[in-house]
C-alpha cells in the first residue's frame, strides 16, 4: 500500500486502505449504488479496482490504481484530489476524496469542449455520501431491484 501512496503522492483514506487490503479489486455481493433520497438512478460497480496484480486482469498493470489514477489526473478527468477506486460498465469511476473520505461518482459522458476543465470536472463529480463505510453499507444487490 506504501508502494501506491508513494508513487501517487497521497495519503489513501485509512476506510478504504483497510478494504483494499483484505480485497483488492474482489467484488462485492451488493455491487449497486442505490440512492436512498432517488436524486440519481441507480448505477452498478463493475469492477473494483486492484492494488497489486490481480488474475482477473492478466496482471496487467494498466488496470491497477495507481495507473488509473495517474491517467485520468493527466487527462484532467478526474481532480488530483480524487482517488478512482470502482468503475461501472461505461467507464466512470466511484472515487473517494483524499482529504475527506467523502464518496463521489464521477461521469464522463457529460464533457463539453465549450466548458473549462474545472467546469466540466464539477459538472460530472456527483456527491454520494460522508465515507467509503457508509458507501458500501449502502450497497444493494443488483437482482433485488
Amino acid at each position: 500500500m506504501t508502494e501506491i501512496e508513494n508513487s501517487l503522492k497521497i495519503k489513501i483514506p485509512e476506510q478504504l486502505k483497510e478494504f483494499l487490503l483484505k480485497h483488492n479489486g474482489d467484488m462485492p455481493e451488493n455491487n449497486t449504488w442505490f440512492d436512498p433520497q432517488g436524486e440519481y438512478e441507480y448505477v452498478t460497480i463493475h469492477e473494483l479496482t486492484p492494488i497489486k496484480y490481480y488474475k482477473k486482469f492478466n496482471n496487467n498493470k494498466n488496470y491497477l490504481m495507481d495507473t488509473i489514477a495517474k491517467d485520468l489526473w493527466d487527462r484532467n478527468l478526474l481532480a488530483k484530489n480524487l482517488l478512482p477506486f470502482a468503475r461501472d460498465a461505461g467507464g466512470n469511476y466511484f472515487c473517494i476524496k483524499i482529504n475527506n473520505g467523502k464518496i463521489y461518482y464521477c461521469t464522463f459522458d457529460t464533457w463539453s469542449d465549450n466548458l473549462s476543465v474545472s467546469d466540466n470536472q464539477s459538472k460530472s463529480t456527483l456527491f454520494l455520501c460522508n465515507s467509503f463505510n457508509e458507501f458500501m453499507s449502502k450497497l444493494v444487490c443488483e437482482d433485488d431491484l
